[in-house]
């Protein structure tokens, strides 16, 4: 079974092909269909889903009773200058990562910075990957 068989997330509906999962009615809903194969290519990161942090104590307790293996156990994550964040992480049977992120935190990290472009841009500019590329004898724009 799959971790949103195991009554970690609630189901909305549910075929063959598909499984429309949320955290509770108060959320919006995510509509998962099923692929013969997935191509993850150049994907990276991990499914997070964003729930009031009274709620991951228990999606932690949940996930160990279903038989999930735990990553990273709750957690409170401070950073500095902005909100803490709090997580649960654990690994869905095809070992893909799960986190629940608490919302309070989440959403005032998720905060739009009118500077987060050139931020980004800056940091890339400066993160010394242009070199590594080349020592593998490729660029950063063929990557």
């Amino acid at each position: 079974k799959q971790w949103y068989q195991r009554r970690v997330a609630i189901t909305a509906g549910q075929s063959e092909t598909s499984a429309t999962l949320g955290i509770d009615q108060s959320q919006a809903y995510v509509k998962f269909v099923h692929q013969a194969e997935i191509n993850h290519a150049k994907a990276y990161g991990r499914v997070a889903f964003s729930v009031p942090i009274s709620v991951l104590a228990d999606a932690e307790k949940l996930a160990i009773e279903k038989g999930f293996t735990i990553l990273t156990p709750f957690v409170t994550l401070k950073t500095d200058g902005k909100a803490d964040v709090s997580v649960v992480i654990f690994s869905d049977p095809d070992g893909y990562e799960i986190c629940f992120v608490g919302d309070e935190g989440f959403r005032d990290l998720s905060q739009f910075d009118p500077e987060g472009s050139n931020l980004l841009d800056k940091a890339i500019d400066e993160d010394k990957s242009n070199e590594w590329f080349a020592k593998k004898g490729k660029s950063k724009s063929s990557a």
